[in-house]
C-alpha cells in the first residue's frame, strides 16, 4: 500500500490530520486505482483500513511479505523502510501513518520493548478494536478540538493492541492516582485547557510513565485523560458563556477549539444545546 501520490490515486486526500506539531502523526484517507509495480520507500509505519472496494493485495519486500483479501473492515500495515513490489485493487483505504520517532516511544511502553514490525506487516489484521480506534481517530478527532492527548490515547490503544500476542500478562489491578498526582494533574490541564495538552506532559506530572499513567488515571476518574480534557473544555466553555459576553467564536478559542463550528457540535452533544441556545437558556433562568 504505497503512500507516495503516485497515478494509482485517483480522489486528493480528504484530509490530513495533524496529531502534534511535529507531524510526526498523520492520517489520510485516499481512493486508489488497481495497481502493479514497485511501492515506494518510506521511513514511516503506515497502518491501513480499509474503507470500501478491496480484493487480492500482494506487497513482497526484504522486511514484507503481505498476500490475501484486504476487504473493508480489514487492517494492514506498510512497513517502513522497504518499498517492494506487488499489485493492489481498486479501494479507499484510511491510513495512520506514524513516524519512527514516535513510534520508537510507544514501543517503548510494551513489554519488551519492540515491535514485531516484520511479522505484523506479513499478515491482516482482523480486529475490532483495531477497526473502532482508527475510525474514531478520523472521526472523532475534531470534536476533541484535534487535540494531542486524543492523538496520544488512540495511538496507545493501536500499538498496544499490535503488540498485544507478544506481550507478556500486565498486572489485574491498576491503582488510582493520589489525590496529590491528581491534584497536580488537574490543574495543569486547567492552566492549559486554551492551548494543546499532550498524555506524555501529564504523565509527567504525576511521575508515571505514559501508559501507566493513562490506566490509573482512567482507573481514578472512569474517562481517559483526552475525554476529561475535553469534559474540562466544555464545562470552562459553558461557564463563559453563562458569565461573560465574549463571542462564542472567541469562547472556543479560549477552550482549545481552532474551528467554532467543530466547537459547536463537540458543545452541542456535551450539553444536548447549541452554545448560543446555552447561553439564552442560562440568561432566561
Amino acid at each position: 500500500m504505497t503512500t507516495d501520490p503516485s497515478p494509482r490515486i485517483i480522489e486528493a486526500t480528504h484530509e490530513i490530520v495533524r496529531a502534534d506539531l511535529s507531524l510526526d502523526t498523520i492520517m489520510t484517507r485516499s481512493d486508489y486505482e488497481d495497481f502493479e509495480g514497485a511501492y515506494e520507500s518510506t521511513d514511516t509505519l503506515w497502518i491501513h483500513l480499509c474503507m470500501s472496494g478491496g480484493g487480492r493485495l500482494l506487497r513482497n519486500s526484504r522486511t514484507q511479505k503481505l498476500d490475501g483479501l484486504f476487504m473493508p473492515g480489514r487492517v494492514g500495515l506498510g512497513a517502513p523502510y522497504d518499498g517492494g513490489e506487488g499489485f493492489g485493487p481498486r479501494m479507499s483505504l484510511l491510513a495512520l501513518g506514524i513516524s519512527e520517532r514516535r513510534l520508537k516511544r510507544l514501543a517503548a511502553e510494551l513489554p519488551g520493548g519492540r515491535l514485531d514490525i516484520e511479522a505484523l506487516a506479513s499478515t491482516y489484521h482482523d480486529d475490532v478494536l483495531l477497526t473502532a480506534t482508527l475510525t474514531a481517530m478520523w472521526e472523532e478527532a475534531g470534536l476533541h478540538g484535534f487535540a494531542t492527548a486524543f492523538f496520544d490515547h488512540a495511538l496507545a490503544i493501536v500499538v498496544h493492541r499490535l503488540g498485544h500476542a507478544a506481550a507478556r500478562p500486565e498486572p489485574a489491578s491498576v491503582h488510582g492516582l493520589t489525590t496529590r498526582q491528581m491534584s497536580a494533574v488537574v490543574a495543569f490541564i486547567d492552566a492549559g485547557l486554551g492551548g494543546d495538552l499532550c498524555v506524555a506532559d501529564l504523565a509527567r506530572v504525576a511521575g508515571l510513565s505514559q501508559h501507566y499513567f493513562s490506566r490509573c488515571f482512567q482507573a481514578s476518574v472512569g474517562l481517559p485523560p483526552y475525554a476529561f480534557i475535553t469534559r474540562r473544555r466544555l464545562d470552562r466553555a459553558a461557564d463563559l458563556l453563562t458569565h461573560s459576553t465574549l463571542p462564542v467564536a472567541s469562547i472556543a478559542i479560549c477552550v482549545g477549539y481552532g474551528d467554532p463550528s467543530q466547537f459547536a457540535a463537540a458543545f452541542k452533544r456535551y450539553k444536548a444545546m447549541s452554545p448560543l441556545a446555552w447561553r439564552r437558556e442560562q440568561a432566561n433562568g
